[in-house]
């Protein structure tokens, strides 16, 4: 994992380059205020060379994955307690896999959402850890959980967050093309600039036919 600083426009940016079974996925955090968008759409620029404007970006209430047609490669991004973090494949990669990110900030109040939405699986892991160890572990779960829904798409309430995630990759059986899995690489925010304590997830997956 390579990691660097960058100053754009009096903006600290923290960017990494993470290996992932599929290739390499650049990563960029930042504080998201006031206009995370405007942030997102120069460092897209930069790293293509060629300018990208807010209509250039294609979204649908159907879909949880921002669509940049112009691009050659697939984009993320998320944010979580005023920090957000894009994440954006190598050129040329938009034809071999997907991306999916996801940050959440550690807190315990949230633990109790397990027993309502996680897998049993998942829930009796929880259950035999100590307030530290499962604050953690779930946060981790959820943001395999989010990044996965971002990635694949589907039911996020009905099927994703169901899905017991404790195993990497996660094999996927699509309906309409064969199995494939869905990778993930866990890290923590502080890898790319974040100031609090959060559980930060990348999720890679092929593209299907």
């Amino acid at each position: 994992m390579n990691q660097n600083t960058a100053i754009d426009n009096a903006r600290e940016i923290h960017r990494i380059d993470v290996e992932t079974p599929l290739g390499v996925v650049h990563v960029a955090g930042f504080v998201q205020k006031p206009d995370h968008r405007s942030v997102i759409l120069g460092i897209l620029s930069d790293y293509c060379g060629e300018p990208l404007a807010a209509a250039d970006l294609v979204e649908s209430k159907d879909d949880p994955r921002p669509r940049f047609p112009k691009l050659d490669f697939d984009v993320n991004w998320t944010h979580s307690n005023g920090y957000c973090v894009c994440a954006f494949g190598e050129r040329g990669s938009l034809e071999r896999f997907r991306i999916g990110v996801d940050l959440e900030r550690y807190s315990p109040k949230r633990l109790h959402l397990a027993e309502r939405f996680f897998s049993k699986e998942e829930s009796a892991r929880l259950a035999t850890l100590d307030v530290d160890q499962a604050q953690k572990e779930f946060f981790k779960l959820w943001c395999r959980k989010e990044a996965f829904y971002k990635c694949v798409g589907g039911e996020f309430f009905e099927g994703t967050l169901r899905r017991d995630m404790q195993k990497n990759p996660v094999l996927v059986d699509a309906p309409d093309s064969k199995p494939f899995e869905v990778h993930f690489v866990d890290l923590e925010a502080a890898a790319v600039g974040a100031p609090m304590l959060a559980a930060l997830c990348l999720a890679v997956s092929p593209i299907t036919l």
